[in-house]
This record gives C-alpha cells, structure tokens and sequence, in this order.
C-alpha cells in the first residue's frame, strides 16, 4: 500500500533499521466518546446492509506462531502450556528481543501468512460497505461478577444477541488473506462508528487503502450490567474472564473464519474509549492463542486496562504488537489507564525498561503531517512486537481521527508485510 509521504517498503525498511533492540485507576468512559464513526474525517460507509447468521467451528493456531510468540521473551525456553505441548524441548532463550521460541520452532512463523478456512469462498455481501449481521451470546457469569444494574449485582446465566458490521475492501478477492481488524466504538454508539483506517482520512479506500477487512463491534446491551459504568451503553471491559465481550468475540471469529478469507496471523484489534478498553484487554487475553483466537496487535486511542484484579482477563503471556494515542492529561480516561496497558504490553514482549516511566522512547515517523513527530517507538522490545505510543498534549478525550487513522493504517501496514 502507498499512503501520502510513506510506502510499505520504505517504512518497513524505516523500522528494521531504526530498532535498538527491538499506579492506575479505573477511569470512566466518555458516553458516546468513542464513536469516531459518521464524523469528520472518520470515513464511514453511509449505507448499511442487514444479514443475519450463526457461528460455526474454528481451528487451531499453528505451533509456529506461538513459538515465534514466545521466543520474544514473553516465555523462558521450553516452559509454559504452549512449549509443553509441542512436545519437544524448548529451543535456546535468548535476551529480550531474541528469537529464543519453543519447541525448536520457526521463530518467525508468525509473519507469515495463514489463510483462514473461509479462503476461496464467494463473498457473502456486498463490497466496500457496512454489512450488519447478528449472531446469538449466553454464558453465565461467577456469583462473585462485578457487574452491576441499578446498582445490584447483575450475575448468573445471560443471554443476549449480539451485532456486528463486516466491511470488505472494493476488491476484495476470495484467495487473498487480508488482514482482518476487530473494532470497537465508545459507550452508546454502533459497530458502524468506528475508525476508516485510511491514510488520507477519507472514504475513497477505507481500511489501509482498501486492503483489510474491517468488523465493527456494537456493545451489548445495558441489561447485561456493568462494572463501573451503569446504563451508558459501554462494553463488559470491567468483568475479568467473565466478561460477554470474550464469548462474542470467539464466536464472532469461529464464524468469520469459516466464511472469509484473512490472515489468523494479522488479526488486530482497534478501538475508542470503551472499544479501547476493549481491545487492550482482547489483545492481554489472546495473544498468541492456541485455539484460533490470536491476535497480533492493538490499536487504542483513549482507552486503558484494568489494574483490579477482579476487572481484568488473565493475560495470554504471550508479546504483541501496539499502538497507543492518547493525551497525557486525559480528565475521561486518565493518562494512568494507558500507561498500565503499555507497561503491560513491556512485560510480555520482554523490554529491557520495566514500563513505560523507564523507557526510552526513539523517534519514528508513522507518516507525514502531524504524524511525523507524535509517535514515538519504545526501545529495547521484540523488532516483531514493535510498541508505538502517540503520547499528545492536553486533557481531551477525543478521537484524534487525524492522528489514529493514519497512525493505524502505517501500524496495520508495517506488519502486513509478509
């Protein structure tokens, strides 16, 4: 992909050159502040199609991914589930930033592609637009959840159904494994507010000039309760394991990857304020996953992870990739939220600095214009989990459309490349 002032091969280039080694609190959501879709410069489709469909099975991921996963220092050689399960021992750790890995493994198993099931398949729906569709969510959370409605505790069996939006690019070919981006909107919007991930923010090319698939996520219901935003329309981003979000997610990729061609080794996950707490918290839960829910990289704008036990998933172990834009005064999210997912994300993909108050933080062009000098790269981490924060002045709680748009798109793109 071309995007204005940077090309996929001279950013790539750009970014394995420039490598050196490669307290918080639970702040409310803005209602409705993360919806950056149907704005200026957000690039959404205007008209909106209706489907309705079931999941079906997924499959395993590949051994050599999670190898690659934990040769970056996320695990020590030959120890954890996914070494013990290769059945062989473990291959020679390395520093952070190594290509260390389990199993003897390719450690670079992970950039390449890996085309899901859905591959070859005719396309269901129409092209370059927002298609909806609705699939069926139950479990049943702990007696002890931390859902609340009315101020009661919303625990037990539920069952709710959930919609979501499918883009596909304006040529989209049944043989090509695009990447494939799960995003989430703030409290009180739809799965059709969320991010074009253009380069030029328009609608011309959404999604990285029309080369990934895009998924819009709608929260769920008020009546299912929440930890600490009652009745806002927010996602279940405070429940730990509980949380509905991760059934809607695993049922909405089983279905995804049985009917669309992507690659299970480039899906992200993106979002604003609530989406944001989202997918930091999707992408410390399935990381590296064995049961074909991996995901390779987050991208959040205004939006934190829980430090709470009680709120927060059980992480993966495994290292990912991320971009953070955030303002450091941020009075919705508080710039603590952020920095906890950022120091998190160190840990996994085993940085020299312990977290981000200790980093150094290189320069890295994403893009021309306001990109040029807002993000920076943190030093000393994996060259396959690059982590970029967009650290911005002031204490907002905005989209930043002009800076995530463009920023995700040059992120996406830079770790396409196979």
């Amino acid at each position: 992909m071309c995007g204005k002032g940077w090309s996929r091969a001279g950013l790539w280039a750009a970014f394995a050159l420039v490598v050196v080694g490669c307290g918080q609190t639970n702040q409310p959501h803005g209602q409705g502040a993360g919806g950056s879709g149907n704005t200026a410069g957000s690039g959404m489709a205007g008209k909106t199609a209706q489907a309705t469909e079931a999941g079906s099975g997924g499959d395993a991921v590949s051994a050599g991914g999670d190898s690659a996963s934990a040769g970056a220092g996320a695990t020590s050689a030959g120890t954890g589930a996914d070494a013990g399960a290769s059945g062989s021992g473990g291959g020679g750790g390395q520093a952070p930033g190594g290509a260390g890995g389990s199993g003897g493994a390719d450690p670079t198993a992970i950039q390449k592609v890996k085309p899901s099931p859905g591959c070859g398949q005719e396309p269901k729906q129409a092209l370059a637009e927002f298609v909806k569709y609705t699939i069926q969510t139950s479990g049943v959370k702990d007696a002890d959840c931390a859902a609340k409605l009315g101020g009661q505790a919303k625990c037990g069996p539920w069952s709710v159904p959930r919609d979501y939006y499918v883009w596909l690019p304006p040529a989209y070919a049944k043989t090509q494994a695009y990447p494939l981006v799960v995003q989430g909107p703030g409290c009180g919007a739809t799965g059709t507010d969320v991010y074009s991930l253009s380069p030029t923010n328009t609608d011309a090319n959404a999604g990285v000039d029309g080369t990934v698939i895009r998924v819009g996520l709608t929260p769920p219901p008020v009546s299912i309760g929440h930890g600490t935003n009652e009745n806002q329309g927010c996602f279940d981003d405070k429940e730990g394991d509980d949380s509905v979000d991760f059934v809607f997610f695993e049922k909405l990729l089983d279905t995804l990857k049985a009917e669309l061609c992507y690659d299970e080794n480039r899906v992200f996950v993106a979002g604003n304020s609530s989406g944001a707490w989202l997918a930091n918290e999707l992408v410390v839960k399935y990381a590296g996953n064995t049961k074909g829910y991996a995901v390779r990289g987050v991208i959040a704008n205004t939006g934190g992870l829980p430090n709470e036990p009680r709120f927060a998933p059980t992480p993966s172990g495994h290292p990912y990739a991320g971009l953070w834009v955030f303002e450091v005064d941020d009075a919705g999210a508080g710039f603590s939220s952020p920095k906890y997912a950022i120091d998190k994300a160190m840990r996994a993909a085993g940085c020299v600095a312990n977290g981000y108050d200790t980093a150094q933080l290189e320069a890295f062009a994403l893009g021309g214009g306001p990109l040029a000098t807002a993000c920076k790269r943190i030093a000393g981490c994996s060259t396959l989990f690059p982590l970029i924060v967009c650290p911005l002045a002031g204490n907002g709680h905005g989209a930043h459309n002009e800076i995530v748009n463009p920023g995700s798109a040059a992120f996406i793109d830079m770790l396409a490349a196979p």
